[in-house]
């Protein structure tokens, strides 16, 4: 019972009742006769009605100003997070009262800097001028807010320039600075503040965060030696086993720094483990060429009870493709969809590649229609990439054109894909018009990978001239791949001198590509010079250098095998 003799209606009775006509004035109305106002969720939700009525100033000038200090402070941190814009709308109206003042607060800056953090840089400075009148600069909490919200707003000369000026500070303040230089990919920097932490000597101990932190720097910087320095400091004070973000750490760090070994053991010795360690442990198989072991990881984590999210399966289907393994991949396929993820457009991708790269172009084709209320740019690309693979140039070309139709913006890889459908299709006309549309429409910067498509399909349409005028207007020095397909083109097109001139710079680009040396030889063979050919074969031999025999992969019941010249099963 209220004080008034009314029961107080439960949350979802309230919410439930802003149906019909003025939601927001009935809410209200029930909130004042059940004394509900004082519930920062409740009042939150009615400020948020009014707001989206657009009768926000009204409702504040009137009502808010008799809430209490503390329950406007949780309220603006109640907004902040689903609504930052009204949460600090809401802070702006009452600070630039007079008759309001009091309400600027540490507490109630303290609640909308978490607000700041999701809005652009100048809401934080806005803050920061707020708390510099009204804040002392002693006060630990609130500018640990600001170094955290400039960081997450990408200036981290502002936030040092914020931990600098506090007077006295705390592990957290440490962490968030830390933390931001690592988002914002400063390694060495978080290193350094890290290592400052470390020589300060604070009575209290280093926490997981502050851990966890250095670690993923680590894991940017590669630098294993200091990673393998903190995991024994965790191990020291307990954190390798009891907070399982640093363990999830660790393992990041061990797989992404070619420490698999030492990742399976941890990871052995980890009891217990949530879907980012296995998740982490799965992508690291992935990166090691284990696709076979990741998939059995994937299995052992459903059946040991963890479900997988989008990344699991995103992984598992990505081995499954590399093994080629179709019946795998659609019992992948069956698991996403009993598990109510096959809405994820991520996923959608994967799924894509998984049937085109086992030969399923049917199956990849039909994933794509069934996901075609909720495609995203990764979708329209990786179909447009799987009828490109299959020698479907034209019918890539055309699903391209109906992305555009739809209002889909493409991406660099988009461009690739595309590109590349131009130059195995010999579309040159269509090639130039997709590259002029990249670079002057959707201005986006070309990648080596754009020119590398242009010189191939000049190259293949006997146009040399233009692909090294191609090259002539790159802004930066080309590449190995632009290279290697301006010494394709010399083959095709016949020329000798430039062929020789193109393979030299290869030679010391990348020494051991065999296919650089093979293609050399071809053209010196076209000419009808056998004795420079075998001298290149005989300078590979004299390196050790050996050209990788072609495979083709084939099922033979539901196992995978590959056809090297012989027969070898591969799993």
């Amino acid at each position: 019972m209220t004080a008034t003799g009314v029961h107080a209606p439960s949350a979802s009775a309230l919410l439930s009742a802003r149906r019909g006509r003025g939601p927001a004035e009935l809410l209200h109305a029930r909130l004042l006769v059940s004394g509900g106002l004082a519930d920062p969720a409740l009042l939150a939700r009615l400020v948020s009605l009014y707001a989206a009525a657009g009768r926000f100033r009204a409702f504040h000038a009137h009502h808010l100003h008799a809430a209490g200090l503390r329950t406007y402070a949780a309220l603006i941190a109640r907004l902040a997070r689903p609504h930052p814009v009204l949460a600090f709308s809401l802070f702006a109206l009452s600070s630039s009262s007079s008759r309001h003042a009091l309400r600027t607060s540490c507490h109630v800056i303290s609640a909308v800097l978490t607000a700041c953090a999701c809005l652009p840089l100048i809401y934080g400075r806005q803050v920061h001028a707020c708390a510099v009148k009204v804040v002392p600069p002693r006060d630990v909490f609130v500018y640990t807010g600001l170094v955290d919200v400039y960081a997450k707003c990408g200036d981290m000369v502002a936030s040092r320039k914020a931990f600098d000026e506090m007077p006295r500070r705390c592990v957290p303040s440490w962490n968030a600075l830390v933390v931001g230089y690592a988002r914002n990919g400063m390694f060495l920097e978080a290193l350094r503040v890290f290592k400052e932490l470390v020589e300060q000597g604070l009575e209290v101990p280093l926490d997981q965060v502050s851990l966890s932190s250095a670690l993923s720097a680590c894991t940017g910087a590669r630098n294993t030696r200091f990673g393998r320095q903190l995991h024994t400091y965790s191990i020291k004070v307990g954190l390798d086993v009891s907070a399982l973000c640093v363990t999830n750490a660790l393992l990041d760090m061990y797989t992404k720094c070619c420490c698999f070994r030492e990742a399976l053991v941890l990871f052995d010795a980890t009891g217990c483990k949530d879907v980012v360690t296995w998740n982490i442990v799965i992508v690291g198989c992935l990166h090691e060429n284990r696709f076979k072991e990741a998939c059995v990881m994937f299995r052992s984590m459903f059946r040991g009870g963890i479900l997988p999210d989008d990344v699991s399966f995103a992984t598992a289907l990505q081995a499954s493709a590399c093994l080629a393994s179709c019946i795998l991949g659609a019992t992948i396929h069956a698991s996403v969809v009993k598990t109510g993820f096959s809405d994820s457009p991520g996923l959608s991708s994967s799924l894509i590649t998984m049937y085109a790269k086992c030969g399923c172009l049917d199956d990849a084709r039909r994933a794509f229609d069934l996901a075609e209320d909720h495609l995203c740019v990764m979708s329209w690309t990786a179909m447009i990439t799987a009828l490109q693979q299959h020698g479907h140039g034209g019918q890539a070309i055309d699903l391209f054109e109906t992305m555009l139709e739809k209002g889909i913006k493409p991406d660099h890889v988009t461009f690739v894909s595309v590109l590349s459908s131009c130059s195995h299709s010999g579309l040159v006309e269509e090639g130039r018009k997709y590259f002029n549309l990249m670079t002057q429409v959707h201005r986006i910067t070309p990648w080596s990978e754009h020119y590398a498509c242009m010189i191939d399909m000049f190259g293949r349409a006997d146009l040399l001239s233009e692909a090294k005028q191609l090259i002539d207007q790159m802004p930066v020095k080309p590449d190995e791949s632009v290279l290697g397909a301006l010494l394709a083109a010399s083959l095709n097109c016949g020329e000798l001198e430039l062929g020789k001139k193109v393979a030299m710079k290869l030679f010391e680009i990348e020494p051991s590509n065999s296919g650089n040396y093979v293609l050399l030889a071809n053209i010196y063979a076209s000419h009808g010079r056998l004795e420079a050919a075998n001298e290149v074969r005989r300078w590979m031999a004299y390196q050790e250098i050996i050209k990788e025999k072609g495979c083709s992969l084939f099922n033979i019941e539901n196992r995978i095998n590959g056809l090297f010249g012989g027969f070898q099963k591969l799993h």
